[in-house]
Parts: C-alpha cells; sequence; structure tokens
C-alpha cells in the first residue's frame, strides 16, 4: 500500500503511480509483482473514497510509455469544491489528518477492466491511502 500526502487546498506534490501486478504465488512476503504494461488500455480512472463515504472518481492519464505502467493526476484547486475533498463544511474540520481510500481503474479492449492495487506485492494490499493534511496558514 502507497501513501501520498498533501496538505488541504494544495494542488502539489502531484499523483504518480506505477501500477504492479500481482506477486506470484509463493513469493516472500512483500515481493513486488512485474510492472503493469498498459499497451491496448484505453481509458484510466482515480477512485477515492473519502473518509465520510463519498466516492469521486478522476481522469487519469499515462506517464511515460506503456511498459512502465505509470499513471499520472494532476491536483487541481476545484479538487478542494463540494463534490471534491471537502469532508462537511471544510476539511479536516479539527487539526490533524484525514485519510481516504484510493485505486485506480485501467480499461482495454472490449470493456475488460483492471482494478489496482490488486496486491502488487505478495502483502496482499488492496487500497493506496490519500492523506490529506491540515494548513493552518490557510484556515478554513
Amino acid at each position: 500500500m502507497a501513501v501520498f500526502s498533501l496538505k488541504y487546498r494544495d494542488t502539489r506534490p502531484l499523483l504518480r503511480v506505477v501500477l504492479h501486478d500481482p506477486a506470484p504465488d509463493g513469493s516472500a512476503p512483500g515481493t513486488v509483482g512485474p510492472v503493469h504494461d498498459l499497451a491496448g488500455s484505453t481509458s484510466w480512472k482515480l477512485h477515492i473514497l473519502l473518509s465520510d463515504g463519498t466516492a469521486i472518481s478522476r481522469d487519469l492519464f499515462k506517464v511515460g510509455t506503456d511498459a512502465q505502467g505509470e499513471l499520472g493526476y494532476d491536483w487541481v484547486g476545484g479538487d478542494w469544491d463540494s463534490g471534491g475533498l471537502v469532508v462537511g463544511p471544510s476539511l479536516p474540520l479539527t487539526p490533524g489528518v484525514r485519510e481516504h481510500r484510493m485505486e485506480y481503474e485501467v480499461l482495454g479492449p472490449g470493456g475488460a477492466r483492471l482494478t489496482f492495487p490488486n496486491g502488487g506485492t505478495s502483502a496482499g494490499e488492496a487500497y493506496d491511502t490519500l492523506r490529506v493534511w491540515q494548513d493552518i496558514g490557510q484556515g478554513a
């Protein structure tokens, strides 16, 4: 499981993720599976399950070659508007951090669908985590 962190209302750091297929059965704990080749894929989505149970989706883009298996998302100011990463009247409501689950969807020929992380290591992780920290300089 990867953890990505940013502060409330920030648009950096950019999100970049390399997708991995599951590690072979019998691999040692923590073994990373092979990079997923994006050849033939037609669409890429970021899905975030917010801590309040709301799910949001954003379009991803390929970074580099298909064989590198890397996708990216560049945060924008609108991600902090209602319907975005905001939970309740403002996020976070109190000092600290909020954590949200993330996954990446890849669509291929004929509507074939793969979702990552999918056990890309032998530890069998299910989601990446987005941590949003309070930014005391921006207030509520």
